[in-house]
C-alpha cells in the first residue's frame, strides 16, 4: 500500500469517509492486513474482513488505491453517483446497492459528480508522488494572506515536508514559533537598529513556522482544540510582546520622549481587547457572521513584512502607529458588528 506523506492512501480513505459521514465502514482486504494507524488513532470504528461485501442498501464504494479527499466523498454519498475528475474520467468510487463481483461493474454510471480536490488513482511511485504534490496544495487555508500564499506557507511546506516524518507534534512547532516570535520582541527592545532588523527578520521567520503547523495537523488528521488555542493564543502573545517591545525600544532611542512609551502600551491594550473580543466569538453559543467575516480578513501576517522594510529605513515609529490605530479598531468594529448582529437576530424573531 502506497503511502502519502506518512499515512497510507487507505487510511486517508477510511478517515475520509468517517469525516464525509459514511455510517459504518468496513475495508476488504485479501491478503496482508492493511495498515491504518491514525484511523486507529482517531477512535474510528471501522471493519477488517476478507469476505467480499454483502451489500443490500446505497453503499460507498472505494478502490483501494484511490487518493479523495472528504469533501468529494460527502458529495458522492449526497448525490448516490460516481466520482469523475473534472476532465470526465470515470474514478472507482461510487454508491451502489449491489454488489457485482469487482467495484467497476458494481458502480453506476449517473448521476456524476465532478471531484473538486485531489482525486487520483495511486499507481505506482511517480503517481504517489503527484497525488502527494496534489495534498500538500490543499493544505492552505482561505484566509492566507498574499505573503502567506506567495512566500511563508511556499517556504515553510520544506520543512512540513521533512518534519511529517518525524515525531515532532504541530503543538511543538506551534511553541517553536511563538517563542521565535517573543524573541523577536525582545530584539526590538534594545533599541538599537541593527537588533530591530534582526527582530523584523526573526518574527518573519516565526510567520513562516506558523504555517507548518497548520500544514501538518490538516496533513496528518492531528489537529485539536489545544492546537487550535496554542496558535491563536500564541499569535497574541507575539503581538502583545512585539508592541510593547517596539514602544521600549524606540523609547530607548529617544529617551527624551516617552511618546513611544505610551504608544507602546496602548497597542498592547489593543491586542488585550482584541483577544477578548475573538475570545467572546469563539467560545460563545452564537456565531455573529459579519464579526466571522473581520477576523477571517484580518487574520494575516502581511504586517511582517511592512516592520521588516520600516526597520530596514529606520522608521519603526511609523508601524507603532498603524499598530494602534489597527488594533483598536479591530475590537471597536468588532464590537460594533457583534451588536449589529444581535439586533438583527432579535428583529427577526
Amino acid at each position: 500500500m502506497r503511502t502519502l506523506a506518512a499515512l497510507t492512501v487507505l487510511d486517508r480513505q477510511v478517515i475520509g469517509a468517517y469525516q464525509a459521514g459514511a455510517a459504518r465502514i468496513t475495508v476488504v482486504f485479501s491478503s496482508e492486513l492493511p495498515n491504518l494507524t491514525r484511523a486507529t488513532a482517531l477512535g474510528i470504528d471501522f471493519n477488517l474482513t476478507q469476505d467480499e461485501p454483502e451489500i443490500r442498501v446505497p453503499t460507498l464504494l472505494i478502490a483501494a488505491n484511490l487518493a479523495v479527499q472528504s469533501e468529494d466523498l460527502e458529495r458522492v454519498i449526497k448525490t448516490k453517483g460516481r466520482l469523475f475528475t473534472p476532465d470526465r474520467t470515470a474514478l472507482p468510487c461510487g454508491v451502489t446497492s449491489q454488489w457485482k463481483g469487482d467495484i467497476e461493474s458494481s458502480l453506476p454510471k449517473q448521476p456524476r459528480a465532478t471531484a473538486k480536490g485531489v482525486a487520483r488513482m495511486v499507481k505506482d511511485g511517480l503517481s504517489a508522488a503527484q497525488a502527494e504534490d496534489a495534498l500538500w496544495d490543499t493544505m492552505g487555508l482561505d484566509t492566507d494572506s498574499f505573503v502567506d500564499r506567495n512566500f511563508n506557507r511556499p517556504l515553510g511546506r520544506v520543512a512540513s515536508k521533512l518534519l511529517i516524518h518525524t515525531r515532532i507534534s504541530p503543538n511543538q512547532i506551534s511553541l517553536l514559533a511563538t517563542s521565535v516570535g517573543v524573541f523577536a520582541a525582545w530584539c526590538f527592545t534594545l533599541g538599537l537598529p541593527h537588533w530591530m532588523i534582526l527582530g523584523a527578520i526573526l518574527l518573519q521567520l516565526s510567520a513562516v513556522i506558523d504555517c507548518v503547523d497548520g500544514d501538518i495537523a490538516r496533513m496528518l488528521h492531528k489537529g485539536t482544540p489545544t492546537g487550535k488555542w496554542l496558535d491563536l493564543g500564541g499569535d497574541q502573545l507575539v503581538h502583545l510582546c512585539l508592541f510593547a517591545g517596539i514602544g521600549v525600544g524606540l523609547h530607548h532611542m529617544n529617551e527624551a520622549s516617552e511618546v513611544t512609551l505610551w504608544l507602546g502600551l496602548a497597542a498592547a491594550l489593543g491586542v488585550v481587547l482584541s483577544f477578548i473580543t475573538i475570545l467572546r466569538e469563539e467560545q460563545g453559543d452564537t456565531s455573529h457572521p459579519r464579526l466571522r467575516q473581520l477576523m477571517a480578513k484580518t487574520a494575516n501576517r502581511d504586517y511582517s513584512v511592512i516592520l521588516l522594510v520600516l526597520a530596514i529605513v529606520n522608521r519603526v515609529e511609523w508601524f507603532l502607529w498603524m499598530a494602534v490605530l489597527a488594533v483598536h479598531c479591530f475590537w471597536m468594529v468588532g464590537a460594533w458588528l457583534r451588536h449589529q448582529d444581535e439586533l438583527s437576530v432579535e428583529a427577526d424573531t
